[in-house]
């Protein structure tokens, strides 16, 4: 087996700010393996864009150590020992496996021929990891300060682009389009709209993600212009995207530096804080479930249950039993002519009797029909333009508000160290437990109402999600009560459905 000379090459920052592409490192390689042993081959290891100090995975630098393992490697090149690594402890390791190959020197440009077990080769790596070290806490030192004042980070998020504010700082320029989207997205999220069907809204519409993803090929590994830089195409609005979207504290104007709101940031919200608070809280708020014992517990995404059943529009509490005020479950039920249809019942698994029960898909459609008769009513309609829960809505807000502040206090009294390990995780488990409290709390009271467009429901209807239906009817409807069936009736009547309208100012 004829070995080769293996060059390793990483993008690496010039004094000006710009980068040398693994191109430019690659033709320095060339013309030094030539010169130095004429007639072997080359072999070009080539990260471009991967950083050698955060222990990211770096594909081209995995296979270059799985040659050394081969003893395929005769001689090494790299711009300097840096490139190849930047750790100390891991340097070691790469130092052993090269003595293992055979390969006592590694060959550099600026830092000459490296003998790779030498005390200079170690100390070089223990420099270089110092180095690493304190740019990381200078750059960490400057973005903590970037934050304290309200500066705008380095991220894009959605809605907005990079500017500079009138005092030379950075800052975000709320981007028009983009800002009409997520305003769009938060009025159907508090109707009730399924993320995915924003998402798929908005791609109808031409929308892409704020940032841009690294383009790869059939085998997923990632594609390379000509100078050696990964090659990007515009990421695509998903569900994820959408709640991102609508839930980040940025869009509401807030500075979030490490996971913490650290205050209001200089740019102008896309938001209003009672909008941002009220679709965190639909988005993340537990939905609370009770057993037939009277015993309830939340259902969070960590809980799903069981969730291959049927699902139908009415259950879930929507309709109740006009006995025992039990929540009716759907279930296929067999007819005396042996057919099969859809029932909602009164079931002891709902802390129910077997009081009543009817026909599942009449019962939903004559409630469908019986609540879009009613939005052709214009006194109605005119009464939906009334919020009478905004007060409250406003104080859930505010009260959200303060326990991030107080959580923003706490954290600071503990970097201080005025508060020990246990205090801060006491107060911080309490905090978080009130947080999703009113979290709780806000979702339960109504989205204002205003915002929904009826009559476009009723031509959408059988495009509706489950969940977006519910929530449709939710709007509108306190509950549907199913009375007991006359005796000797026969097929559906709909005298025994009951539906309770929520009070319009």
């Amino acid at each position: 087996m004829t070995r080769y000379v293996a060059l390793y090459c990483r993008l690496s920052p010039r004094p000006d700010g710009s980068y040398e592409g693994v191109d430019l490192q690659e033709g320095w390689g060339r013309t030094y393996a030539a010169s130095m042993w004429p007639g072997l081959p080359v072999k070009v290891f080539a990260d471009a864009g991967i950083s050698a100090a955060n222990g990211d995975h770096r594909p081209r630098y995995e296979e270059f150590r799985t040659a050394l393992g081969r003893v395929e490697v005769a001689h090494v090149w790299a711009v300097e020992q840096s490139r190849l690594e930047r750790r100390e402890v891991e340097w070691f390791t790469l130092a052993a496996e090269l003595d293992a190959a055979g390969i006592k020197e590694l060959h550099t440009n600026r830092d000459g021929v490296v003998r790779v077990h030498d005390e200079v080769a170690g100390i070089r790596a223990v420099l270089n990891a110092g180095e690493v070290r304190k740019m990381k806490k200078r750059v960490n030192d400057r973005l903590a300060e970037n934050a304290a004042q309200g500066r705008a980070a380095g991220s894009k998020p959605f809605g907005y682009g990079h500017g500079v504010d009138e005092s030379g700082s950075k800052t975000y320029v709320i981007i028009p389009e983009q800002a009409e989207a997520i305003r769009w997205a938060a009025e159907k999220v508090l109707d009730g709209w399924s993320l995915a069907n924003i998402a798929a809204e908005l791609r109808a519409r031409g929308l892409v993600g704020a940032h841009k993803v690294k383009v790869k090929d059939a085998n997923g590994e990632i594609v390379t212009d000509a100078a050696g830089n990964p090659v990007t195409r515009p990421s695509a609005l998903t569900a994820s995207s959408v709640r991102s979207m609508v839930t980040k504290p940025t869009i509401a104007g807030f500075r979030v530096h490490q996971g913490v709101i650290v205050g209001r940031g200089n740019w102008a919200p896309i938001l209003d804080e009672a909008t941002w608070q009220a679709c965190r809280a639909k988005l993340s708020a537990p939905r609370t479930v009770r057993t037939a014992d009277g015993f309830t517990y939340p259902i969070t995404d960590a809980h799903k249950g069981n969730t291959t059943g049927r699902k139908y529009t009415l259950t879930g509490g929507l309709a109740v039993c006009g006995v025992c005020d039990a929540p009716m479950v759907g279930s296929i039920k067999k007819l005396k002519n042996g057919k099969r249809t859809p029932y909602l019942l009164c079931h002891p698994n709902r802390g129910g009797k077997g009081c009543t029960g009817i026909m599942l898909e009449a019962t939903e459609k004559y409630v469908a029909d019986e609540v879009f008769g009613v939005l052709d009513m214009p006194e109605f309609l005119d009464a939906l333009t009334s919020d009478d829960h905004a007060t409250r809505r406003d104080e859930l807000t505010a009260q959200l508000t303060a326990v991030e502040e107080e959580r923003n206090e706490i954290a600071a009294e503990r970097g201080r160290g005025e508060l020990t390990l246990a205090e801060w995780k006491n107060m911080r488990a309490g905090l978080n437990e009130r947080e999703q409290r009113l979290r709780a709390e806000l979702a339960a009271v109504p989205a204002p109402v205003a915002t929904l467009d009826y009559r476009a429901a009723r031509g959408s209807w059988e495009a509706m999600t489950l969940d977006e239906r519910r929530a449709f009817l939710r709007t509108l409807i306190e509950r549907v009560t199913i009375k007991r069936a006359k005796p000797g009736t026969k097929g559906f009547d709909p005298d025994r459905v009951m539906i309770e309208f929520r009070q319009m100012a």
